[in-house]
């Protein structure tokens, strides 16, 4: 395997000095980007941005962008780079989720139908970046992984789950990130959902409004 290939790309804030020695130490056979917000903070699709371009003007074929909490195994994930390497362009990794029909939600895990990719680990390639620009930045956190799944699949490229052996990633919950879900949900929705979504946010929205209060 060319391993100059596959690149990562960890986004960091404020983290866990500890947690994210680990793991690097699982990736480490592989170049990487590790992108700092703690001073500037750019938000997740910001500083993934800045990471990617790295890798790609380096001649990476493959981005694998992930958070900072994610935990690996070098196995666990030697097997997943090797897949990479034989795989159709588009986007790949370990979590998979859905979207509300009626609402444009978010639904995860999902293995059924696949709307969109996780962020917490998400293999991007070239040509998708290329396609796509990257994540939309606006949305600092959240959604940002599903609105560029959703632009990746529109201009036809594949969204694949594939497992990652020792691959785990806790969602932690905190008023922030009700906040972010809430308003990037409406965010997302304007800019990619059908008209009858559209319609349906607007007549709910004083009812999203209370509930994120």
């Amino acid at each position: 395997m060319n391993q100059k290939k596959v690149w990562f790309v960890v986004v960091a804030y404020k983290p866990d000095n500890e947690a994210l020695r680990s793991l690097i130490a699982a990736i480490h056979e592989w170049p990487m980007e590790i992108v700092d917000n703690t001073e500037k903070n750019l938000g997740y699709g910001g500083g993934a941005n800045v990471g990617m371009k790295r890798a790609f003007d380096a001649g990476a074929q493959w981005v694998i962008v992930l958070n900072q909490d994610v935990k690996l195994t070098k196995k666990g994930i030697t097997k997943f780079c090797n897949t990479l390497q034989k795989s159709e362009p588009g986007v790949v990794g370990p979590e998979a989720g859905e979207l509300d029909p009626k609402r444009w939600t978010t639904i995860l895990p999902n293995d059924k139908k696949i709307d969109y990719i996780s962020g917490a680990l998400m293999a991007i390639h070239r040509n998708v970046w290329e396609a796509t620009g990257g994540f939309y930045e606006p949305y600092v956190m959240y959604y940002e992984d599903v609105d560029i799944c959703r632009r990746a699949k529109k201009v036809g490229f594949e969204l694949r789950q594939t497992e990652i052996d020792g691959f785990r990633h806790e969602s932690h919950e905190s008023k922030q990130k009700e906040y972010y879900l809430a308003r990037n949900h409406l965010l997302f929705v304007w800019r990619l959902a059908p008209l009858s979504v559209k319609l349906h946010e607007l007549i709910r929205l004083p009812k999203t409004m209370w509930e994120t209060l």
